[in-house]
């Protein structure tokens, strides 16, 4: 593996990121239906991990069938997350604060939030914010309209579903409606696209997002998601 290719990669599969502030935590995203990997090929995606310095690989959130084709290579249980779905069968809020369009200037201050906003294993770095950007075909960024920006939500669309893909808000400025606010233009965008259900994932432990969303009408499905982690033995 060169060394242009130690941030960012895919190969066998996955789609692999390396921590942007550290090299030694990798993230890796199966591309293709775990029925369709190879368990000889992505161990040896996890030999060039290991061989450039990572010491533990973190999968992103995935479904039941997925989390035991990696169990079986030697994965274990990070956390657990909800997933809540909207299926657009009974009214939607209308956003009620004013929000503009992502700018490219915005995106040192959008880590800021999101960097307050989550722990820090969940935080975006500069790769993972654009990993999340650019993980559907069409993708929405709306920014909560402040002095400087406070909150910011960003949805995809493939085909007829949806995804909200992030939602954060300032802690300074949280309790006065931004999240809510957010949601809510997600799900009109979503629904004038005719986005059949919208998801989104949410820690098991964060209770206050996930009453924020039950309250818009999400609904949890049945089996939740997982992130599982890989910790290189010497």
């Amino acid at each position: 593996m060169s060394s242009d290719h130690l941030l960012q990669w895919s190969s066998n599969g996955l789609r692999v990121r390396m921590s942007g502030t550290t090299h030694l935590v990798a993230h890796v995203t199966p591309l293709l239906p775990t029925q369709k990997l190879r368990k000889a090929e992505v161990l040896h995606s996890l030999d060039d991990l290991s061989k450039a310095g990572a010491e533990k690989v973190f999968t992103s959130a995935l479904r039941p069938r997925e989390q035991q084709f990696f169990a079986d290579l030697g994965f274990t249980l990070h956390e657990e997350l909800f997933l809540l779905a909207h299926n657009f069968e009974t009214p939607i809020d209308l956003p009620t604060r004013p929000s503009r369009r992502f700018r490219r200037s915005d995106w040192e201050e959008l880590l800021k939030i999101d960097s307050s906003a989550f722990p820090q294993f969940w935080q975006f770095d500069g790769l993972a914010l654009a990993e999340a950007i650019s993980a559907t075909s069409k993708t929405r960024i709306r920014v909560d309209v402040q002095d400087t920006p406070a909150g910011f939500a960003i949805t995809g669309r493939s085909g007829r579903m949806g995804f909200l893909q992030r939602v954060a808000v300032d802690p300074r400025h949280q309790r006065i409606g931004i999240g809510r606010s957010l949601v809510a233009d997600a799900l009109q965008w979503s629904k004038k696209r005719f986005v059949k259900e919208l998801l989104v994932n949410t820690q098991v432990s964060n209770s206050n997002a996930l009453s924020l969303y039950e309250s818009m009408g999400f609904i949890k499905k049945y089996g939740g998601l997982a992130v599982l982690q890989w910790t290189v033995t010497s």
